[in-house]
């Protein structure tokens, strides 16, 4: 009897009886938010799955194979829960990759952008002469013969302002090894503040 009552009151959902539609939500409504959150234990999440069901129902009214309302309504609410489970379970595990990687990948961010800075401040008080022919050097990356026509000087003074630059640099950055400066100091790993003119 309980099934008939079900049949008729989704034939007359289907031929867009808003009365029929409202007491079907008032029948059901309540429950499926309780079995929707024995699913979730969120019952505010619950309340809005419900809820969309029933909006998807009223929509495609005259388009659904409806045998029995409630069925369809409790697997409609069981299903939709699942899909939110397995969205939050991608997402959790999404989050957590993200948890274990970005310490670490900001902790390299944070100690190149220190070293740059060091870097940066290393050149810049390099005394002129020398901090010019070493930013030929290392960042147009000018040969030695090229920086002396440019400077109108010999090859052997840029040869020893190079090697100052590089022992002034080795020992302002001496917890650093030289290797992994000579790496980092290029004109695509470090941006300076300034430019040679």
């Amino acid at each position: 009897m309980a099934q008939e009552k079900d049949s008729i009151l989704y034939e007359e959902i289907k031929k867009g009886n808003e009365a029929a539609f409202n007491k079907a939500f008032n029948l059901y409504y309540s429950r499926l938010c309780f079995f929707a959150d024995k699913i979730l234990c969120d019952f505010d999440l619950s309340r809005s799955i419900v809820q969309q069901v029933f909006v998807d129902l009223w929509i495609k009214r005259d388009k659904l194979l409806v045998s029995s309302l409630q069925s369809y309504l409790y697997h409609s609410v069981h299903n939709a829960a699942l899909d939110v489970l397995k969205h939050k379970k991608v997402e959790a595990r999404y989050l957590s990759s993200l948890d274990k990687s970005e310490p670490e990948e900001m902790t390299d961010l944070m100690e190149e952008a220190e070293l740059a800075d060091r870097i940066n401040r290393a050149i810049q008080n390099l005394p002129e002469k020398c901090r010019e022919i070493f930013l030929l050097c290392r960042f147009e990356e000018l040969k030695y013969s090229e920086i002396a026509t440019r400077l109108n000087i010999s090859v052997k003074t840029v040869e020893m302002q190079i090697g100052i630059a590089m022992k002034k640099l080795r020992k302002e950055l001496s917890d650093y090894q030289m290797v992994q400066l000579l790496t980092f100091i290029s004109p695509k790993k470090l941006q300076l503040p300034y430019r040679v003119l």
